[in-house]
């Protein structure tokens, strides 16, 4: 009769029919017979006092099919959960891969090398390129962007925001010769403010690194990230290109699927690189 102690175990039962067809398919599959899968489903009709299958015909019926997809999902959070338990008893450990563009290794390389000696089991896979894997298609597990803000499908922690200005060397700075990034590096607001201030161009390049090297040895000035000119002793700003340069401002994001958040391998890493940048709290 209807309210029976339902047994999760018989919606399993449940799941396989609808998913596999028979009860034939269904019994091989859990490792029973085929009188056991319809005895197991009476029992869940009985305790829920609704028909989930139809009469004669071994389908589910509209109930049915809804239960069969509670069933479902229930399987895959109980794996979700015990994997992510697994990993948390052991040593994080297997490959984590991240996307990022060129420029950026010269401030992830050194919280990368520390993340790898305290976890001599993590594999990284670094994938350089300015059109890289998709971390919402699950293509890659982190990626680190430029970008104005998190995409909503992605769990993001804003690690600090990327500010511009104009540097050079001394000598570069009084000769005012310019390096631009065309459009190499895909800001347009880049690309309008260059051709408004930057009057004797002498290179074009859309790589950072590049771009480094040329200021480096007193090519020209260039339109630079704050952070990366601190690191080169030899580049001063010219301060005076500072406030129209605010706009150019963007944030620098660690983002991966929410799924993977909390998987040890991947957890490691996020706190690796936020532990080195972060200036605000996980969205």
């Amino acid at each position: 009769m209807a309210g029976e102690q339902i047994s999760w175990d018989d919606l399993r039962y449940l799941e396989a029919l609808g998913r596999l067809g028979t009860a034939g398919r269904a019994a091989r599959e859990l490792g029973t017979s085929t009188s056991t899968v319809y005895r197991r489903l009476g029992q869940l009709e009985r305790a829920l006092g609704i028909t989930c299958i139809q009469s004669g015909r071994g389908r589910l019926t509209e109930a049915g099919e809804a239960l069969a997809a509670v069933a479902a999902q229930t399987s895959r959070s109980v794996e979700q959960v015990t994997r992510q338990l697994r990993e948390d008893t052991t040593s994080p450990a297997g490959e984590v891969s991240l996307t990022t563009v060129e420029g950026a290794m010269t401030l992830l390389a050194r919280p990368l090398a520390e993340v790898t000696a305290r976890y001599p089991e993590l594999h990284l896979r670094l994938v350089i390129d300015d059109r890289g894997p998709s971390v919402r298609r699950r293509e890659v597990d982190l990626s680190f962007s430029v970008v104005q803000a998190a995409p909503e499908s992605l769990w993001g922690r804003r690690l600090f925001p990327v500010r511009y200005g104009v540097y050079g060397t001394r000598d570069a700075c009084r000769a005012r010769r310019w390096v631009t990034s065309g459009e190499g590096l895909k800001m347009p607001d880049r690309v309008a403010w260059e051709r408004h201030h930057a009057e004797h161009v002498v290179a074009t390049t859309g790589s950072v690194p590049t771009l480094r090297e040329l200021l480096r040895v007193g090519m020209g000035v260039a339109v630079f990230p704050e952070r990366l000119a601190e690191l080169e002793p030899s580049l001063v700003e010219l301060e005076e290109y500072r406030e129209s340069l605010e706009d150019l401002t963007r944030s620098a994001w660690l983002l991966t699927h929410p799924e993977l958040r909390c998987v040890s391998r991947v957890r490691v890493v996020m706190d690796a690189l936020a532990d080195a940048f972060l200036e605000a709290p996980a969205t």
